[in-house]
């Protein structure tokens, strides 16, 4: 098989998350987005490998409907100590995750599965990134989650909105954070030999006078 045939193959996105679609659309990848329909349980034991475990049982879905394409399965888990923070179930959930957050780091996680349907084979990676919460208090708190950024988004802020307000220093992946590490995400690629960079559309700098 060729890299140009490859290459024609979709991408297909298990996901309805608008962070992921809106990096991956930004990187100039052509893609369908067909959801997985599996319920997500909630995370025990090591957060690594229940990130990518998501991630597979994500992809592998959505996967069996195609019979060609490049399927991206994706999950995002927040750990602060001893505790794994997924999705809050309502503002009360997402509150007492703010206040766990405040004032001290916590991990974020992001494990990825990528499925060839054609050649019925997939690879998986995972990406930690630390964030350190300013101290916040009650109201800051609840003037946060009246923007509604915490929902359906693990540890219940959003890095890349309003929740850049609470955060005043990460290390790692910002990419990772707000779930989807492109770095990692590229060297997957590669090593599954897969020619990710030949499907990104790029327009050329036009030069100013």
């Amino acid at each position: 098989m060729t890299r140009s045939s490859e290459s024609r193959q979709p991408w297909i996105l298990a996901s309805a998350s608008p962070r992921r679609r809106e990096i991956l659309a930004g990187l100039g990848l052509a893609f369908r987005i067909e959801p997985s329909e599996i319920s997500e349980p909630a995370c025990s034991g090591d957060a690594a490998r229940c990130a990518v475990g998501l991630a597979r049982a994500k992809a592998l879905d959505v996967a069996r409907r195609f019979d060609s394409g490049f399927v991206i399965g994706a999950d995002t888990v927040v750990v602060a100590g001893d505790a794994l923070l997924g999705k809050p179930e309502n503002r009360t959930d997402a509150h007492a995750m703010l206040r766990l957050l405040s004032g001290r780091w916590h991990e974020v996680i992001t494990g990825l599965y990528l499925y060839d349907c054609r050649r019925r084979r997939g690879g998986s990676v995972f990406e930690r990134s630390r964030v350190h919460f300013r101290r916040l208090n009650s109201s800051e708190i609840d003037w946060y989650l009246q923007t509604g950024e915490y929902i359906d988004t693990a540890g219940a802020y959003a890095i890349q909105g309003h929740g850049a307000l609470l955060v005043d220093r990460i290390e790692g992946c910002y990419f990772n954070i707000v779930g989807f590490p492109v770095t990692a995400f590229c060297a997957l690629c590669r090593k599954m030999r897969i020619p990710f960079r030949d499907c990104l559309q790029t327009k050329p700098l036009r030069r100013t006078q």
